[in-house]
């Protein structure tokens, strides 16, 4: 009996399924019963049945065939999954294609990537802020604050080659942004718009 308990386990296969789905389904406005449909998809998929019937998707998931049809049509809204038509040995036939979600993930992650960065360039303007007024010795003015997002949003220029800007003003004593503001073109006018650069030309020039 062990024996054919055993059998049974290995006979069943296994269904694989990307980890990042897992992790990141109910972002994309998946509920646990869609997940659960969308893995016996799966499973009927890597077995080479890719148009499952529901009444087989519903004995395998504990619901009814309603809520099958009503859970893969609320797939196909969210692009989660599609539903083909193809051509095969000149006939044509419905299949679910499974690929969708990976755009959906792909198109997920960019966004916090973005929102990531945008959050760790706001906490770094603030942290710029503070600097150069603990350096100047004075609150920044709404005039100045707009001076600097100027200097980010429209020229381009990394807040580190900013810190670094006021750096040389410091060194020469000259408190203003206006000061800041002829080194950074002065920069500019040889290309550099990073850090990186900056130190790499002092790097050939030897200081």
């Amino acid at each position: 009996m062990e024996d054919e308990l055993f059998n049974k386990f290995v006979d069943s296969g296994s269904t694989s399924i990307n980890n990042l789905i897992l992790k990141n389904y109910h972002k994309l406005g998946m509920t646990e019963k869609d997940l659960i449909v969308y893995l016996a998809l799966s499973m009927y998929g890597q077995k080479g049945n890719t148009f499952p019937m529901a009444k087989d998707l519903a004995d395998d998931t504990g619901m009814d065939e309603a809520s099958i049809y009503t859970i893969i049509q609320g797939l196909i809204k969210l692009g989660i999954i599609e539903l083909k038509t193809i051509m095969d040995h000149h006939q044509q036939r419905d299949i679910y294609s499974l690929t969708p979600i990976y755009h959906r993930i792909q198109s997920l992650l960019q966004q916090e990537q973005q929102s990531d960065k945008q959050h760790k360039l706001m906490s770094d303007t603030e942290e710029l802020f503070r600097k150069i007024e603990v350096e100047f010795g004075r609150p920044l003015s709404p005039i100045e604050q707009e001076q600097i997002h100027q200097w980010i949003d429209d020229d381009h220029y990394s807040v580190e080659l900013i810190d670094l800007a006021l750096r040389e003003a410091v060194l020469n004593q000259a408190y203003s942004l206006k000061y800041m503001d002829r080194i950074l073109i002065s920069w500019e006018k040889s290309n550099i718009k990073t850090a990186e650069q900056l130190q790499d030309r002092r790097k050939k020039l030897g200081y």
